[in-house]
């Protein structure tokens, strides 16, 4: 179980959880303060927003949303909005895909062995108990099938005409078998595909067929409102959410609301002077007869024998209702607008913590991201995805460095993860084309998450070095202070970073927390010279700082033509910080690979490959490389590190007679950090099997 993975899901769970939390007590405090001027219809509308809430992990970000008062704050953010290109698009030839890599772009994102533990503890918990909790329910409704599918329909024909006149007068079309039953405490229906009224048995001969009219016009109801169907959903979400104390108070009350519902709906279609009758009918009921065992498949006449005392007031006053439905829409519509909408992100925040599900990635393209050379003949353009997609596209950009299309040839999807472009290059050109951008977002994966703007770039045969240097990614020439700096004073007001090449004017320094430097007051990033930028900054002494120079998700570091930056980072300490602090800017090293870099008589047995590093590392890794000399893993195997975080071992099968070729982290994976942060500086690490 990587949490790495898990932690947004987690965080996804957890926020709709708190968010329904609240919803849940505001329809509790309307429910009190309207009363009985709210209908029964309507109390029971009201708990429908809390189930949507809980069922839909997703949410549109709304300025009327009440979680704009209860935002967490995430730490400092980008000071720079921006698109980002998939960190599967690697330029450099040494890694051409990423086979094993979690995530862990920066400190603040990355999860600490601890909080791996804890994690996975709380997962274990969580699965436990959503586990027992469907086994329990499952079980019930399985015992009320097995008993009740061998009975035979009940053909008592005065009961038939009663039960048909009921469903003629409700509307109702569905059919319905009665079934008569010992194994029902009180009249129900079960089911809502091939619905069964359940009877207990002798309940005909001690009904009149007014009394049966009454008990069959209450479980229509339930039937005519699909309350079975709710029901299952209910439960659906209840296993989910089994650990939130207030959503079981809410379908609590949900259910106690619903047979109120259900009385009002069977009212409705009786005689103008039935409600009495009808009372007296519920109150014979919970005198000879018992409360069936709840099963979210089963709706009874006696849910909740405690709450008859506010059935029958409602009953005896059921034509006396106030009935407003003008304010109840407009509670409806007006809880809807501030609790099934989220917080809005201000326009400098940092990308959600949340994000589930992931956005897909980009495994391959042809042309390569940065190729050069490439034949004018070819005819097409191809982008191939982690995952299924939606089917839309949106290839963006425009002018020369975007290929012409053959006449009557259209883009189309030669499979549900390749998208195919048809073009016509031309020789000695230098060509971009995007994929996503901020504005067209058509490349989606089919749970309707946008995959991250990005671009293939390329130049074909005949072009000149100058063409060709623009596949060149920025590199950084010099930083102030110098990254790994000790003792920086901290009345230093600005940081500089310089490129080797003119920029196109975005900047992205990422990075959050207490790490991250605060802005002096009506200061802003800027660009001093087109290739050094200029963030101020106000620092204190004694402090660890690390700013991120792009990353996987923001880069607007990027040349004329839009190649980004390399993400990096540049992280130093101030005048006055402890040993420990200074220990933080130190580049983790490598003190041991098993096999040696180099071997060439490794055991083609072997079933693992090892590092251990001198520091502590941060819980990501990139074991990177790809195709024959990047050796298998077992199925079902992971990479995974040692309880004192020095060593990570990766499962692999090997063959013999093979060199492998596997990098531990390249110039767009860097997840093998240090705990402060601080990456690996890329290794090629080779070694041979015997024959």
């Amino acid at each position: 179980m990587q949490t790495l993975v898990e932690w947004p899901r987690v965080l996804s769970l957890l926020q709709a959880s708190w968010q329904a939390a609240v919803l849940i007590v505001l329809v509790l405090a309307v429910q009190w303060t309207l009363g009985r001027r709210l209908s029964p219809h309507w109390r029971y509308a009201l708990w429908l927003l809390v189930l949507v809430r809980l069922a839909v992990p997703l949410t549109v970000p709304s300025s009327l949303s009440l979680f704009n008062w209860f935002q967490v704050p995430q730490g400092a953010a980008p000071l720079s909005v921006v698109s980002a290109r998939p960190e599967h698009l690697a330029a450099d030839p040494l890694w051409p895909s990423t086979v094993v890599a979690e995530p862990a772009s920066s400190p603040a994102a990355s999860a600490t062995p601890a909080l791996h533990r804890s994690l996975s503890w709380w997962l274990r918990i969580w699965a436990f108990g959503a586990l027992t909790l469907s086994s329990c329910l499952g079980l019930s409704c399985y015992r009320i099938f097995r008993k009740v599918t061998p009975r035979r329909p009940l053909i008592d024909a005065p009961v038939m005409n009663v039960l048909e006149d009921c469903k003629e007068r409700m509307g109702v079309h569905t059919p319905v078998t009665l079934v008569e039953t010992a194994q029902i405490g009180c009249p129900a229906l079960f089911g809502f595909i091939r619905p069964r009224l359940l009877l207990p048995a002798g309940l005909t001969r001690s009904f009149s067929p007014e009394e049966l009219r009454f008990i069959f016009l209450h479980e229509l109801s339930h039937l005519k409102r699909h309350d079975i169907f709710v029901a299952w959903l209910m439960t659906a979400v209840q296993i989910v959410h089994w650990f939130n104390p207030l959503v079981w108070l809410a379908f609590y009350r949900m259910r106690v609301d619903r047979e109120l519902a259900c009385d009002a709906l069977a009212l409705s279609y009786a005689r103008e002077d039935d409600h009495l009758p009808y009372g007296r009918t519920i109150i014979k009921l919970l005198e000879g007869y018992r409360r069936s065992a709840w099963a979210p498949g089963l709706a009874g006449t006696l849910e909740n024998k405690h709450q008859l005392k506010e059935r029958i007031g409602m009953i005896a006053t059921f034509n006396q209702i106030h009935r407003r439905p003008a304010l109840a829409v407009a509670l409806m519509v007006g809880l809807g607008l501030i609790t099934l909408t989220d917080a809005r992100s201000g326009g400098s925040s940092a990308a959600p913590a949340t994000a589930a599900p992931p956005p897909p990635n980009i495994l391959s393209t042809f042309p390569a991201v940065g190729a050069t050379g490439i034949d004018p003949a070819v005819a097409q353009i191809e982008v191939t995805f982690d995952q299924d997609m939606e089917g839309g596209m949106s290839w963006t950009g425009g002018g020369p460095e975007f290929p012409a299309a053959p006449e009557d040839q259209k883009a189309q999807w030669r499979t549900p993860r390749t998208c195919v472009l048809p073009v016509k290059l031309e020789a000695a050109h230098y060509y971009r084309v995007g994929i996503n951008s901020t504005s067209y977002r058509n490349f989606r994966s089919a749970a309707g998450v946008s995959a991250i703007p990005s671009a293939i770039y390329f130049t074909t045969q005949g072009a000149s070095d100058e063409l060709n240097d623009q596949m060149h990614e920025p590199r950084v020439v010099t930083t102030s202070p110098p990254i790994g700096a000790t003792d920086v004073y901290p009345a230093l007001t600005e940081i500089t970073v310089t490129f080797d090449q003119d920029m196109g004017g975005g900047m992205s320094w990422t990075g959050g927390g207490p790490e991250f430097p605060a802005a002096p007051e009506d200061q802003k990033a800027q660009w001093r010279s087109p290739r050094t930028c200029v963030l101020p900054v106000k620092l204190e002494a004694a402090h660890y700082y690390r700013v991120g120079i792009n990353s996987t998700s923001y880069q607007n570091f990027a040349n004329a033509h839009g190649v980004a930056a390399l993400p990096s980072a540049i992280f130093f300490t101030t005048l006055g910080a402890s040993d420990d602090l200074k220990a933080k800017v130190r580049l983790p090293k490598i003190v041991n690979l098993s096999p040696a870099n180099g071997a060439q008589d490794v055991d083609a047995g072997l079933t693992q490959v090892q590092v251990t590093f001198d520091v502590p590392m941060g819980g990501g890794f990139s074991w990177t490389g790809g195709g024959p000399t990047f050796p298998n893993g077992p199925q079902g195997k992971r990479p995974y590190w040692s309880e004192d975080h020095l060593t990570c071992v990766l499962p692999v099968a090997l063959a013999p007679g093979t060199t492998y070729n596997i990098g531990l982290n390249s110039p767009w994976h860097k997840n093998f950090q240090s705990a402060a942060g601080v990456p690996l500086e890329p290794v090629n690490y080779t070694f041979t099997t015997t024959k």
